[in-house]
C-alpha cells in the first residue's frame, strides 16, 4: 500500500486520528461525563452564563465565581463533538482550590471553519481575563487541548496552560480522513499547527498524555512538550478519554499537575 505520512498507509494514518478505533467504549466514557457533570450542578446549582462573542454558540459557564483566579477548560470532540454542558465533571477540583471553574461553548465544525473556531476561543479567554480574573489558567483535552495551545500563540492573558492528549501539528490530519470535516490546505495546516508556532507561546505549557493513545497521538503530545521544553507527564494505564476524566479527583496525578500550576 502506498505510504502517504511516515511509514502509515491511507488506512492506517486515519485509524491513528479514529480515537474511537483504539476506545471502543469510548460513547460510554463520554456518557460518563455528562453524568458526573450533572452531579457537580446538582450539588452546586446552575452556573453562571455569560456570552463572550455575539453568534449564539459562543457563550461559557462559570462555576464557583471567583476574582482571584479561573481555570478556563475547552473540551475536545474531534472539533464537531461535545459542549460546555457535559465537561463541568472537574469544576470542583478547582473551586475548592480557590479558583471559578469556566467551561466553554463554541461552534463546532463543520458550521464553521477552524480558524472561527480558535478565534472564538481566544475571545473566550480573553472576555474572562477582562470580566472575571486576570489569572487565567488554561487546560484543554484532545481537540480542545488543539484549540487552547493555537490560542496560546494569539492571546498573552494566560498564566500557565495544560494540554492533555492533543494534536500540535495538523500535516497528519490534513492528510488523514478528518480533513473532510476540518478542510485544511497547506496554508491553515501550518497557520493553525501550534508545534510550529511555539516561539509564540509565552507561559509555562505543561503537556500530558495517556499511556494508551494511539501511535500518532502519543507522539504528537512528546514531540510537542520537546519543542517547548515543557515538562511532561504519561498517564499510565488509562486511554484518551479517561485520562481527563480524572481530572475529577484531586489525588488523581493529572488533577495535582493542574492544581500545582494554579497554586
Amino acid at each position: 500500500m502506498k505510504k502517504v505520512f511516515r511509514d502509515y498507509d491511507q488506512a492506517a494514518l486515519d485509524a491513528q486520528y479514529e480515537q474511537r478505533a483504539w476506545v471502543p467504549h469510548a460513547d460510554d466514557i463520554i456518557r460518563r461525563f455528562g453524568e458526573a457533570s450533572d452531579e457537580v450542578r446538582a450539588r452546586l446549582g446552575e452556573p453562571g452564563t455569560y456570552a463572550y462573542g455575539a453568534s449564539a454558540a459562543e457563550t461559557l459557564d462559570v462555576y464557583g465565581f471567583s476574582t482571584r483566579k479561573a481555570l478556563v477548560f475547552v473540551h475536545g470532540g474531534a472539533w464537531k463533538r461535545q459542549s460546555k454542558r457535559e465537561n463541568a465533571f472537574a469544576a470542583e477540583t478547582f473551586i475548592h482550590a480557590g479558583a471559578a471553574y469556566v467551561a466553554l461553548d463554541f461552534a463546532l465544525l463543520p458550521s464553521i471553519t477552524l480558524p472561527e473556531m480558535v478565534g472564538q476561543v481566544c475571545r473566550a479567554i480573553e472576555w474572562v481575563a477582562s470580566n472575571l480574573s486576570e489569572n487565567v489558567f488554561l487546560c484543554g483535552h484532545s481537540s480542545g487541548a488543539h484549540l487552547a495551545a493555537s490560542a496560546l500563540t494569539r492571546v498573552a492573558c494566560v498564566r500557565a496552560a495544560l494540554v492533555v492528549s492533543g494534536i500540535y501539528d495538523l500535516l497528519p490530519v490534513r492528510l488523514s480522513a478528518r480533513n473532510v470535516y476540518v478542510r485544511l490546505d497547506e496554508r491553515l495546516e501550518h497557520e493553525y499547527s501550534p508545534i510550529r508556532h511555539t516561539d509564540r507561546i509565552r507561559c509555562p505549557v505543561t503537556v500530558v498524555w495517556a499511556e494508551k493513545e494511539s501511535a500518532e497521538f502519543a507522539r504528537q503530545s512528546r514531540e510537542f512538550a520537546e519543542k517547548l521544553k515543557a515538562p511532561a507527564h504519561v498517564g499510565n494505564r488509562m486511554n484518551h478519554f479517561e485520562i481527563i476524566e480524572t481530572l475529577a479527583n484531586p489525588r488523581s496525578p493529572l488533577a495535582k499537575i493542574a492544581l500545582e500550576m494554579i497554586a
